[in-house]
């Protein structure tokens, strides 16, 4: 399977707006992928976790990934999240995923069928030979070292459509690596929620990080510098962002309230909302969050990468 077409650089995931009825809001996904591709996304990703792709409904889903294809068309290669625990759903949206010109779609594996090999590539192969895109898969475990090598040499044989894999796992660095010798230079390695190790990644030579949307256009400043050639200058901007990643990255809920929040004062998001429940600011970590956003936009100015097409928002 060719992987020419997958996007390279920073691939940010969308997160999905809500209104005040709690329908998504259409007109703030199209200003955060416009915010998204001006600020250097070299593709998009959507649906998935940081998009709270639990919480909406298959008809959302479909819409959501109708309308991102079309707003992306011809502007940057889109990824579609097809993850589900039923092999039907994920078959049906991989099948929407080819039906709007996607470059790949994306499957998680579930976590009925982790530490199951057979299972895993039966499962993934059903949902594969119905479809002609590259298959990228979601190696997702919050604490723990995800597939093994093992496993993915077994759904390398078996799947032909298998291009790539997200690495999201504990410790992704050395995975990373791993997969890259095993599988070749062909093989699209990138990385998620590691991003606190992004230099790392980059030194390893993955092809892609996949993180939030709301600082792609911090993020593609440092992929800029590294990929040409200036380490030391990408190292300096990462390592001016990692406040902000190390207070985001303790918990998925957290993250997508505080980048959710972000967006509302970068005027993109007109609320933030979540459907994601069991998260709450209390008085001290919404103070630290509102710090780190101010942080965050003095780096965005320092870099001259301001979003003038959306005005920022106080508190």
């Amino acid at each position: 399977m060719r992987t020419e077409s997958l996007p390279k650089g920073v691939v940010p995931v969308l997160q999905t707006p809500f209104d005040r009825d709690g329908h998504i809001d259409f007109d703030d996904l199209q200003r955060l992928l416009d915010d998204a591709i001006n600020g250097g996304a070299g593709g998009i990703l959507a649906p998935a976790v940081a998009s709270e792709v639990a919480y909406l409904s298959v008809q959302e889903r479909r819409q959501l990934v109708r309308f991102v294809a079309e707003a992306a068309r011809h502007r940057v290669p889109f990824i579609v999240g097809a993850s589900s625990d039923e092999a039907a759903e994920c078959g049906a949206y991989a099948r929407l995923a080819a039906e709007v010109g996607a470059a790949a779609y994306l499957l998680a594996v579930p976590d009925a069928l982790c530490g199951v090999p057979g299972d895993i590539a039966e499962f993934l192969k059903a949902i594969a030979s119905q479809i002609d895109l590259p298959l990228i898969i979601q190696d997702l475990q919050w604490n723990g070292p995800g597939l093994s090598l093992a496993d993915l040499r077994i759904l390398k044989e078996f799947i032909p459509a298998f291009a790539g894999i997200k690495i999201e796992t504990v410790p992704a660095g050395p995975k990373y690596t791993q997969v890259r010798q095993e599988f070749g230079e062909a093989f699209y390695v990138c990385g998620g929620w590691a991003v606190p190790q992004m230099i790392e990644a980059l030194d390893r030579g993955v092809n892609a990080m996949i993180p939030e949307a709301s600082m792609v256009r911090v993020y593609a400043a440092i992929y800029r510098a590294y990929a040409s050639g200036r380490r030391e200058e990408a190292v300096a901007i990462f390592r001016e962002l990692l406040p902000v990643i190390a207070f985001t990255n303790q918990e998925i809920r957290l993250s997508i309230a505080f980048f959710k929040r972000l967006l509302v004062r970068k005027g993109i998001f007109r609320s933030d909302a979540m459907r994601w429940q069991g998260f709450q600011w209390d008085s001290y970590s919404l103070r630290i969050a509102e710090e780190l956003i101010d942080y965050y936009f003095a780096i965005e100015d320092r870099l001259g990468q301001v979003n003038h097409s959306a005005g920022r928002h106080n508190p």
